[in-house]
């Protein structure tokens, strides 16, 4: 949990859009996907955890400071499968 707490710190609760987050991390996987890689693994883990009510919600809404239109867990949880899949994307791009 918290390597995906400090991951949405850093990377989205600044960013703009997901377009812009998505930019930064191909310009960071140029060099190492070390931080996608772990970031990726972290977020499954979460995925496949049972947590309490409302954990994915303020993840999401706190942590990551974004705003959604579902802002419940399962809101969230679909929020963070996109992220997975964008890491997943990422890494792909880096590996090729």
């Amino acid at each position: 949990m918290e390597t995906v707490r400090e991951f949405l710190l850093g990377y989205l609760a600044d960013g703009g859009s997901l377009n812009e987050v998505r930019s930064q991390l191909r310009g960071i996987a140029r060099h190492s996907t070390r931080l996608h890689r772990r970031t990726l693994s972290a977020l499954e883990s979460v995925l496949a955890t049972s947590w309490p009510p409302e954990t994915l919600a303020r993840l999401v809404g706190w942590d990551a400071n974004w705003v959604l239109d579902d802002p419940s867990d399962a809101g969230a949880a679909e929020f963070l499968r996109g992220v997975a899949h964008m890491l997943r994307d990422v890494i792909s791009d880096a590996d090729q």
